[in-house]
This record gives structure tokens, C-alpha cells and sequence, in this order.
């Protein structure tokens, strides 16, 4: 699959990369690969797309995702205590400690059923045999072409993410527990690295002041977030005093 798909990907500026994964992916998930590149208007940030296997009877599951992630980001989260982030959250878990800033599952916008580029139901039409390779492949790109592609365009500069973060599209982070929440604080936390940090102020504020807290976070929370960016970032507290 490797095979298949990496001169494919490369033609969209992806390459072959380590997983870049903290042992919380999808229980399903056995194997993986990994193709990576950098997304050229947010320093920092990368784009990753992985498939991942499992072992399925006499034949092999297959299902894809797109990531944004952030290393850099992923090292402030580990930095901030536990009562500033989501209930049940807590970084190491669903992402958080290496930075993923959101992902989405391609069998969300072309449905290929759980385990692969057709609706694999039973062994005759499994993902078990060389010649079903170039199949998957193939419906890998046409997410990434279509859809997955569209997704991603949408992500592709701080204003978009920030408009991400406040208006638009439902979080998809699938695995856990209030993923807007989440995506809102990796999002601040970016616009921060990324020497904006009216940008990150201002959203922490719109955030802050509209009440718009599920079960799984609170203002109390997201205040002990806003003041450990503060404490640790000068221009982030100034922007922030500069709101009040």
C-alpha cells in the first residue's frame, strides 16, 4: 500500500513519514502509514494523511484520516495544568500531547464503509488480496481530491482556522469528549505561536463571554486556560489586557 500510494500522494506534496502518533489512536487501528508535508501559510502547523489497518478474519480493514498537527503546539499543552483543559481530556489523551489540532475520517465525506474503498461486509469483498491495493489507493485520492481536499482548504490559514474555531463546521474529532472545546484551545494556542496574539485573545474572549459551554467544560476552565497563556506567554497577557 505504501507502494501505491506514496508516488500518488507525493504528486499533492505529501511524503512517507514516521506515525506521528501518541499511542491513542482508535482501538481498531493495528497498523499504520503515515504521509506528511507542511502546511505553507501556518508555520508549524502539518498536514498528515494516515491509513490504518486492521486484521480482519482472512482479510485486512482499512480506514483513512486527515490530520492537522502541530508540534510546537503540542509541547504548550503538556505545560498546562489539567483544570484548564476539557474534562476528561486531558492531554496525552485523543491527540492533544502531540499537537493534534483536528482530523477528520474520510469515510465521513465518501463512504467506503468501515473498513475500506468499497463496502466491505464479508470476505468476498474484503481488502485481502494484491489487487484490491490499487482499488483502496485510489479511493484515498478521490477523498483527498474531493471532499477531504475541501476539508482541508478550509484550514488552510489562521484566519480560516479561527473561522473554524468560532462559525462553522461541528469539530471532528470523533474520539473525544467535547472536540469544539478542544479545537478552540489548540487553535488559540497556534494563533500564539504564530505571533498573533490579538488574534488568540480575541477568540478566547469571544469564547469566554458567550457561555457556550457543554458538559465536558466550563468558564472556569477555560479561564485557568486563558491565564496559563498568560503567565507563560507576555504579548498573549498584554492582548488580553488590552480586551479588558
Amino acid at each position: 500500500m505504501t507502494h501505491e500510494l506514496g508516488p500518488l500522494l507525493a504528486e499533492q506534496g505529501f511524503a512517507a513519514s514516521p506515525a506521528l502518533d501518541d499511542g491513542d489512536s482508535p482501538d481498531f487501528a493495528e497498523e499504520s502509514i503515515w504521509f506528511t508535508k507542511s502546511a505553507p501559510a501556518v508555520p508549524g502547523l502539518t498536514v498528515a494523511v494516515d491509513c490504518l489497518f486492521s486484521p480482519l478474519k482472512s482479510w485486512v480493514g482499512m480506514r483513512a484520516y486527515a490530520h492537522l498537527i502541530s508540534a510546537e503546539v503540542g509541547e504548550v499543552v503538556r505545560a498546562v495544568p489539567e483544570s484548564a483543559w476539557v474534562t476528561d481530556n486531558y492531554p496525552d489523551s485523543g491527540g492533544s500531547g502531540r499537537g493534534q489540532i483536528e482530523l477528520t475520517i474520510f469515510d465521513d465525506h465518501i463512504r467506503g464503509g468501515w473498513y475500506g474503498p468499497a463496502d466491505l461486509g464479508d470476505e468476498d469483498n474484503g481488502f485481502g488480496d494484491e489487487k484490491d491495493v490499487p482499488k483502496a489507493a485510489e479511493w484515498v485520492m478521490e477523498c483527498l481530491r474531493g471532499p477531504v481536499g475541501e476539508w482541508l482548504s478550509r484550514r488552510d490559514s489562521l484566519p480560516k482556522l479561527i473561522d473554524v474555531a468560532k462559525h462553522t463546521e461541528s469539530a471532528t474529532i470523533h474520539y473525544q469528549p467535547s472536540p469544539r472545546a478542544y479545537r478552540l484551545r489548540m487553535i488559540v494556542i497556534l494563533c500564539v505561536l504564530n505571533e498573533r496574539p490579538a488574534a488568540a485573545a480575541d477568540l478566547i474572549a469571544w469564547y469566554l463571554g458567550g457561555g457556550r459551554f457543554d458538559r465536558f467544560d466550563s468558564f472556569e476552565r477555560a479561564t485557568a486556560f486563558d491565564i496559563a497563556l498568560r503567565e507563560r506567554f507576555p504579548d498573549y497577557a498584554d492582548a488580553r489586557a488590552g480586551l479588558a
